[in-house]
């Protein structure tokens, strides 16, 4: 295994307990991995988790930032796992992808190659009606109320929309588009990111970005907005 360079530390962005807005204190650290990203270089990623100390629900908080650099269950970036896809698309084989990888120093088996490929597929072909709907009524049922973490992923000229639940850390689906300020794709994000439901608070990318000011202006106006952690 590739030693990392450097240990980055994560905790919640969001600090108060959802359901009686008492200060979250640490309990211990959910993830701690080692993790290759698309530019050669390794991390350790520690991800610490927080509970409410009123609450008696057992739910441990971590950061978003922590848990979308890396699906849960591999030691690669999210945005190499999204590259595998990409180049799989294009028609290149697992041989040449791993000499892609290999000539930038990440360690990657021919056969993760064509798991990690299948496992991008799942979360791209997934129906996000039904599953994004699915989510939402977890969250409203159990919170009264819907936070989503959204990322975006470039690479070259192809973009990745990553929508997560807030509350669960799961992946709900993966949106792969050559643009995201076209109208088709502002349409697919307006259908979900409305004033019809509870938005309660977003955690994306830094404001800077076109992408933040279009999730801005779709939120409902009392939708709190956070930032991704600097990595």
């Amino acid at each position: 295994m590739k030693l990392a360079r450097a240990v980055k530390i994560y905790k919640p962005e969001i600090l108060e307990c959802p359901k009686c807005n008492s200060k979250l204190e640490y309990v211990y650290t959910v993830s701690n991995k080692v993790v290759q990203f698309s530019s050669g270089k390794a991390f350790r990623i520690k991800n610490r988790g927080y509970k409410c100390p009123l609450c008696n629900d057992n739910h441990v908080y971590i950061s978003q930032t922590g848990n979308k650099l890396a699906f849960k269950g591999y030691t690669y970036s999210t945005k190499l796992l999204c590259s595998i896809e990409k180049y799989k698309s294009e028609g290149k084989s697992r041989d040449e992808i791993c000499d892609m990888f290999i000539s930038k120093g990440i360690e990657i088996s021919d056969r993760n190659i064509d798991m990690i490929y299948k496992k991008v597929k799942i979360y791209l072909d997934r129906d996000y009606d039904t599953y994004i709907q699915e989510e939402y009524n977890k969250m409203l049922q159990e919170y009264n109320e819907i936070r989503l973490s959204i990322d975006l992923i470039s690479i070259d000229d192809i973009y990745y929309m990553l929508f997560y639940n807030f509350f669960s850390n799961e992946l709900i689906k993966i949106f792969k588009v050559d643009s995201y300020e076209n109208n088709e794709v502002v349409e697919l994000l307006s259908k979900y990111i409305n004033d019809k439901y509870n938005i309660t608070h977003i955690v994306t990318i830094r404001p800077m970005f076109k992408f933040y000011q279009i999730l801005k202006s779709l939120a409902p106006k009392s939708t709190k907005f956070s930032s991704f952690q600097k990595f």
